[in-house]
């Protein structure tokens, strides 16, 4: 099963699918209540996105490496994204 963080994680690049999305805007925005000690740094995003990767198994390389500048989610042929009835609980 997937962490909090990794669920997180996960949530954001699925809402922003084929975008690029650099280290810097995951740690302001999954971790912008968190203490200035407690924020990652940019190689933790890079653990928390391999981690990632692991428990999506051979989805893994719907997470790409954008070299230089941060992650896009690139949907599999064989994955389906299902919208919510209603609005989702989180502001990102």
């Amino acid at each position: 099963p997937l962490t909090f963080r990794e669920f997180e994680l996960l949530q954001f690049f699925v809402l922003r699918e084929g975008r690029t999305v650099s280290r810097e805007q995951l740690i302001e925005s999954l971790w912008a209540d968190a203490p200035e000690e407690e924020t990652p740094n940019e190689r933790t995003i890079d653990v928390h996105v391999r981690r990632l990767r692991v428990k999506l198994a051979h989805y893994q390389d719907i997470i790409r490496t954008v070299r230089g500048t941060g992650y896009r989610f690139d949907r599999h042929a064989d994955v389906s994204i299902l919208p919510l009835s209603g609005p989702s609980p989180d502001i990102y």
